[in-house]
């Protein structure tokens, strides 16, 4: 009897332990199965994201060079504000030493002209002057 309840509790814990293998099986095979389904969905996203990624990545290439030629402009332009600036300055200097020598001829006309003013005037004071005493 003792060996007949053995057999019995070896036979059932056996068909248990055969259910629990056949169960972890068809566990694996869906899980397998799954991980395909996964894996093709994940092939499939990345196919449909790199095809949206390269005109995004060319486009990002033309807006970069882009960039770079107005970044080189900018330099240009900026080259060319310092030589205007420059030329500005320069043109500023000649007005001001202009400026200077007008004031000067015109402070030299001025002393001339009223130099000559008073010769004139003293001139003919002093010839009014003989004019008087020869009459």
């Amino acid at each position: 009897m003792v060996n007949q309840s053995w057999l019995m509790v070896v036979s059932a814990g056996f068909f248990i332990i055969v259910l629990i293998f056949l169960a972890a099986i068809a566990f694996l095979i869906y899980t397998a199965l799954e991980l395909r389904k996964i894996g093709a969905n994940l092939k499939e996203f990345l196919k449909i994201t790199e095809e949206s990624l390269i005109p995004v990545l060319k486009e990002t290439e033309l807006t970069l060079q882009s960039i770079r030629k107005i970044s080189d402009n900018i330099g240009k332009v900026t080259e060319d504000a310092k030589k205007l600036t420059s030329a500005v300055n320069d043109v500023a200097i000649n007005i001001t030493a202009l400026s200077l020598l007008f004031k000067d001829l015109r402070e030299g006309v001025l002393i001339r002209t009223s130099g000559i003013k008073a010769g004139i005037r003293e001139a003919f004071n002093t010839f009014l002057k003989q004019l008087r005493e020869r009459r």
